[in-house]
């Protein structure tokens, strides 16, 4: 099929609606796909990362909505690519926890807010303390991740 041709096919369809400024840039700039190397995926997770980090400063702009919705579409790549080379044995919340903080350059003071004070969150990533229901349900949308990964495997 050439180019042409799926664009006259595609053109009949109709849009599905309008489309997020942010997401198309993404999109164009870095194309969702299966990841076939190392150098491809460190590309991606960095983004990733930078992207988590963005909409935590900034998580209520329209901006903010097309680069959820990206992240919706590239993390499955992210995902299988890491599963296929790194296959991870049983986690537990905490170090999930502990591994997205380090991501996004947090401190334990910065979980006041989901978790509470300090000394709770340390006892937390330490194994002393579980995560609640809530804490739980308040981390997986400040990080935009399910919250299953926060459930020990």
């Amino acid at each position: 099929m050439t180019l042409q041709t799926l664009e006259r096919t595609v053109a009949k369809m109709g849009q599905v609606g309008p489309v997020n400024p942010t997401y198309a840039f993404l999109v164009a700039r870095y194309p969702p796909r299966e990841i076939v190397n190392r150098r491809e995926h460190h590309i991606y997770r960095d983004l990733v990362s930078a992207l988590l980090r963005a909409l935590n400063s900034d998580g209520r702009s329209k901006s903010a909505d097309g680069v959820r919705r990206y992240l919706s579409v590239l993390t499955p790549f992210v995902e299988r690519f890491e599963n296929r080379h790194w296959p991870s044995g049983k986690t537990k919340g905490r170090e999930v926890l502990s591994f997205l903080m380090e991501q996004n350059e947090l401190t334990q003071e910065s979980l006041a807010k989901e978790i509470g004070s300090q000394p709770y969150v340390s006892d937390i990533l330490n194994g002393k303390k579980k995560l609640t229901a809530e804490q739980i349900r308040k981390l997986s949308r400040r990080f935009g991740v399910s919250p299953a990964v926060f459930f020990d495997a």
